[in-house]
């Protein structure tokens, strides 16, 4: 029997389908709010929650953030359908390192509440509103927050607590060689 150097082992799989499981937690909320705000909040209506700094205001965004790519729908779906493949990839990859794995399923988790949303009804439901500083922050939602925290999380991680004695990615696999120390 070839031995592959870089599969994975019993621990590894069930890391990796805890990674899964919890993308797919984190998807669920993400869609279950969403479903909230479209049956109890009138589209494009405000409710303040707290006076000139915080709103739920029901949008329909047919673009990434900030709008951005409104027209292009399709192209987004596309491209988010291709991350999430990467996303996933850097997870079964990640099963030696329990950080980097977490942060990369809130990130897909992020990424597919937003893709189910974009294929089934062409926009992404959005409702947090924010004025900080007299800046009306873009509204955004439960899967912007999985993504941006698994970003910064991960970001904070490899910086500044990652230690060069452990791995970030499973030895021999593409994310090794290409983001490895």
């Amino acid at each position: 029997m070839i031995k592959i150097k870089n599969a994975m082992n019993k621990k590894d799989v069930i890391i990796f389908v805890i990674g899964i499981l919890t993308s797919a937690f984190l998807t669920a909320v993400d869609l279950f709010t969403k479903q909230i705000i479209i049956d109890k909040v009138l589209f494009n209506s405000e409710i303040v929650v707290i006076k000139d700094f915080f709103s739920i205001t029901h949008i329909r965004n047919t673009g990434a953030a900030w709008g951005i790519f409104s027209t292009k729908t399709d192209i987004l779906s596309i491209v988010t359908i291709v991350c999430s493949a990467l996303v996933v990839y850097f997870m079964y990859a990640a099963t030696v390192n329990k950080p980097v794995l977490f942060c990369l399923s809130s990130i897909l988790a992020g990424a597919c509440g937003n893709l189910i949303e974009r294929i089934k009804l062409h926009y992404v439901t959005d409702f947090l509103a924010f004025n900080i500083f007299g800046y009306d922050f873009p509204n955004f939602n439960f899967a912007d927050i999985c993504i941006t925290v698994g970003c910064f999380a991960m970001l904070i991680y490899v910086i500044f607590i990652h230690k060069k004695d452990k791995p970030l990615f499973r030895q021999g696999t593409f994310a090794d060689r290409f983001l490895g120390e």
